[in-house]
């Protein structure tokens, strides 16, 4: 069982791939190495343009993940957003988050997750794309190649 941590402050308990947020000095420890003027908090995981439902009150598009941390992401959707927009992100069935967009570029955006999902989901999650994206180029290659007679 994890605990959640809810924007103002209180702690629920939860099964669902969120955890309590982690003080500056501790996410720095596992921030990325990289970039020394990149200060994020988490790793990113490249997602190669994996689609994600999500939904706008109604509304329902995609969004092709570029990367995404425990923290937020970044992808591309088919129409503009403007900052402080707010979604909500299906990252698994059990797993909608809500997402704010924090920056954009034309179709481009990052966004911030009002929950640290859990390191261990993360993991999860990415490893689960890349599976899907390899069982995918697989199909691809199969279907080109010439039908035996």
């Amino acid at each position: 069982m994890s605990l959640l941590m809810s924007t103002n402050g209180n702690a629920q308990s939860a099964n669902d791939g969120y955890s309590t947020p982690m003080s500056a000095k501790s996410s720095a420890s596992i921030a990325h190495k990289g970039d020394p003027a990149d200060h994020r908090a988490y790793f990113r995981w490249d997602f190669k343009g994996t689609s994600f439902p999500c939904h706008m009150g109604k509304k329902q598009f995609e969004i092709r993940l570029k990367d995404l941390s425990r923290g937020g992401a970044c992808g591309l959707v088919d129409e503009p957003f403007a900052v402080e927009d707010y979604f909500f992100i299906e990252l698994d069935p059990h797993t909608v988050v809500e997402a704010q967009v924090v920056w954009t570029r034309r179709v481009m955006l990052g966004v911030k997750f009002n929950r640290v999902l859990t390191a261990r989901f993360v993991t999860r999650l990415h490893e689960k794309a890349a599976e899907e994206a390899a069982q995918r180029r697989q199909e691809e290659t199969t279907a080109l190649l010439p039908k035996p007679r």
